[in-house]
């Protein structure tokens, strides 16, 4: 007979890693807000504007990071694959990686922190766009944390909960009431048995 823990784990552990995964991409999404802040209202530059947690502002974690995202994201589709905004996230989180392994390749190769990348202005692809690497990654970090939240939160409302009352739970499918102790007080009354509860 598995323990209540493991029964939750085996149900709900997917959801738990998606719910994981929102976090950490929303704390993540909320550094760069900081870090436009700092840009854009207070006019800091260079390593005065680097955001909340500064000393991560570095090459190698944004990597790590946007790696770690992309096979959450391709772990969690393994179970969630009629999730579309799952998808939306993927694809978007994708380019994201792809930007951040250019930027990462001429990190190793230079040493040269802070390089544009692929799109952002100066970048390796005709020149970039006309906007900074701040601004270029605020936007791909807003478009991948969007589609992740509300995929989290479809996700959630297609999840049928089940509760895990006692030990006869498991064999009826989660609707065993545990056996009540003929002396205890916790039998099902009238009035709790009227109201649903």
């Amino acid at each position: 007979m598995r323990s209540t823990q493991s029964r939750l784990y085996l149900r709900y552990g997917w959801l738990a890693l998606f719910y994981v995964l929102v976090v950490g991409q929303t704390g993540h999404f909320v550094e760069h807000v900081a870090q436009l802040i700092q840009i854009h209202v207070f006019g800091f530059q260079g390593a005065a504007a680097r955001g909340i947690f500064g000393t991560l502002d570095i090459e190698w974690v944004h990597f790590v990071w946007n790696t770690w995202v992309q096979l959450v994201v391709l772990v969690l589709l393994i179970r969630f694959r009629a999730n579309r905004w799952l998808w939306l996230t993927r694809l978007q989180s994708g380019w994201h990686e792809v930007e951040h392994v250019a930027i990462f390749q001429v990190y190793l190769t230079t040493g040269l922190s802070g390089t544009p990348g692929l799109l952002s202005q100066g970048g390796a692809i005709a020149g970039g766009l006309p906007v900074t690497r701040p601004d270029l990654h605020f936007m791909y970090n807003l478009i991948e944390t969007i589609p992740l939240i509300v995929g989290f939160l479809a996700q959630v409302q297609r999840t049928e909960v089940k509760p895990l009352l006692g030990p006869d739970a498991e064999a009826t499918g989660g609707g065993a009431l545990p056996k009540a102790d003929p002396g205890s007080d916790l039998r099902p009354t009238a009035l709790s048995s009227s109201r649903g509860i």
